[in-house]
């Protein structure tokens, strides 16, 4: 088995396959494992899981992560309107050191006989009937079987036949800046949750606390809704003029700029092909009304290096690794976006979106975060 990238998705089905037999080759293009980070770090425990994915009960082990992959632990979700009311509920969650968590699962990778290959940016080729993963066709690998897990837009799975063209629009996708920021005042204990067109067109602003005074902080916008291609620009704004931010971040030291792009559409029409399974970011696993893909990437990968043995060693087809992760979150992937499609018709107009968040309510807002329709919205959903 071939796995085409070394993030949660790709070495969570390099474990999976390893353990039933099989030999696995890991690429990515990083020159080292978890480096660098493009993630709020964002992390719910393991019961706040058992409640958002109810029939996941065979892959919950996930969520019992090292404590020293662990930087921080928050028991609050606060949402802020773009009129500035706030919703607050309880909400347990990790922040995650992710670098160490994932070096900690490449180390696991390794010690099972597994091969990371670092440094090496792939595609897939078909030689002559046979699949290799590699720079080229000369350098790559033979494989069995593929796992596209080199995030989104995945070059493996595009060259697969499984994203298409037609998941590649303006209103699909959401593009990330983050700042890593230290110095700050906030609190530790709460995840804040920011709406507002002036620095979040289509999407959202975070404060995730990370401990000892820093935070991730950023947004992520839509191109669809937004008046510039200025994404730094929305997130400078968001730390040094916003009404609802600026006394929060007054005097916070922010690291280098990350940027990264998101599947916020739900999963891809189809998530394999002929001898290829897609996970996590590769394969759109991301929740759409919050924007959390981490566990999902590690449940798919799971499946798909299970699967993956299976199809190697038992003749599976790979169509099993789908019927298993839509019978574990395919529900709660279909609400999701469902309600992230209903919430657009709103998003354009910020008095519209704070009255929508007022009408929902608390209760509301958080089935919608959890992927779940609210009370009177489930006969349209």
């Amino acid at each position: 088995m071939v796995v085409a990238g070394a993030g949660p998705g790709g070495l969570y089905a390099a474990v999976q396959a390893l353990k039933r037999g099989l030999k696995v080759h890991v690429f990515d293009k990083k020159t080292v494992v978890g480096v660098p980070v493009k993630c709020g770090e964002y992390f719910p425990v393991r019961k706040e899981m058992e409640y958002l994915l109810p029939s996941a009960g065979d892959y919950m082990h996930v969520f019992d992560v090292p404590q020293d992959a662990v930087d921080n632990f928050c028991k609050t979700i606060r949402v802020i309107s773009p009129k500035g009311r706030e919703f607050e509920f309880d909400f347990e969650a990790y922040v995650l050191d992710r670098t160490r968590l994932e070096q900690d699962v490449a180390k696991k990778v390794v010690d099972l006989g597994g091969t990371i290959e670092l440094g090496t940016p792939v595609d897939l080729f078909n030689n002559d009937g046979e699949l290799v993963v590699g720079k080229n066709k000369a350098e790559g690998v033979r494989a069995k079987v593929v796992i596209a897990a080199d995030g989104f837009p995945s070059k493996v799975a595009k060259s697969a036949g499984i994203l298409t063209e037609d998941y590649l629009t303006p209103n699909n996708i959401a593009i990330n800046y983050e700042y890593l920021m230290g110095d700050l005042g906030v609190d530790q204990s709460v995840t804040e949750m920011y709406f507002g067109m002036e620095f979040a067109p289509g999407g959202y602003g975070w404060i995730i606390p990370k401990g000892s005074g820093t935070a991730n902080v950023g947004i992520g916008i839509r191109t669809s809704f937004s008046e510039r291609n200025d994404g730094k620009g929305y997130l400078d704004y968001f730390l040094r003029e916003c009404d609802l931010t600026k006394h929060k971040l007054e005097g916070g030291k922010p690291g280098p700029m990350i940027a990264d792009v998101l599947p916020v559409d739900g999963p891809l029409k189809s998530t394999y092909s002929d001898h290829v399974m897609a996970v996590g970011d590769a394969a759109a696993m991301v929740m759409p009304t919050n924007g959390g893909g981490i566990s999902t990437a590690m449940i798919t990968g799971e499946i798909a290096g299970q699967i993956a043995a299976d199809h190697v060693q038992k003749g599976v087809p790979l169509s099993e690794y789908e019927r298993r992760w839509k019978q574990v979150m395919g529900k709660e992937m279909y609400v999701s976006t469902k309600l992230r499609r209903l919430a657009d018709r709103f998003m354009k107009n910020d008095l519209l979106f704070h009255l929508m968040l007022r009408m929902l309510g608390t209760r509301g807002i958080k089935d919608v975060i959890t992927c779940r329709p609210p009370r009177g919205l489930s006969p349209i959903i």
